[in-house]
């Protein structure tokens, strides 16, 4: 009986502690995967604005490229750290948000519009009318040359909270097997 208790008790203070405990949402992160038409890559995280109605700001890297292959500038890998003009949305389609994540000399960068409609899930949107008039939707220009993507996708990343209340959830279970165990034997 004691034991139940001290269950009970334990799950009730979890309980209270994840209830009472302050609700600080991060800005929402999506990882981006890109593949552009050349065989180029961007990889990266891309921070939006709470009603995801802009991108605030992205961390990643452009792999892949050759100078010269679709107007890209260099050769290799880029990190593209930056947002142009950050909060202009490039797109006069309602609930659609087209910009460019920029490197640190603004001559690769990614064209980069999606479809918030369902927010907080997210697509990337393709519609040419949807874009900037003269980019690709979705794709590596440096104004003389298009590289347009192949394939794409858009994922949530896990809040630290949240990994956090999972990691000591199984901490805690790692913890009530081994007792189980050592009270066996």
């Amino acid at each position: 009986m004691l034991n139940r208790m001290k269950v009970f008790a334990i799950v009730v203070l979890a309980v209270a502690g994840i209830a009472a405990a302050p609700s600080a949402k991060a800005d929402p992160e999506e990882s981006l995967r890109m593949t552009f038409q050349s065989g180029a890559t961007f990889s990266g995280v891309v921070t939006f604005a709470p009603d995801y109605s802009y991108v605030e700001a992205v961390s990643g890297t452009l792999t892949d490229y050759q100078l010269g292959t679709f107007g890209y500038a260099g050769s290799g890998s880029d990190i593209i750290d930056g947002v142009y003009d950050e909060g202009t949305n490039f797109s006069s389609t309602s609930d659609v948000f087209s910009t460019f994540l920029m490197d640190g000399t603004y001559l690769n960068y990614v064209d980069f519009t999606y479809n918030y409609t369902g927010a907080p899930t997210l697509t990337l949107d393709n519609i040419p009318a949807d874009g900037v008039i003269g980019y690709p939707n979705n794709g590596v220009d440096d104004d003389s040359a298009a590289d347009a993507m192949a394939s794409g996708s858009l994922s949530a990343t896990p809040e630290p909270g949240t990994l956090l209340l999972l990691g000591s959830g199984l901490a805690g279970l790692v913890g009530a097997v081994r007792r189980k165990v050592r009270s066996r034997n």
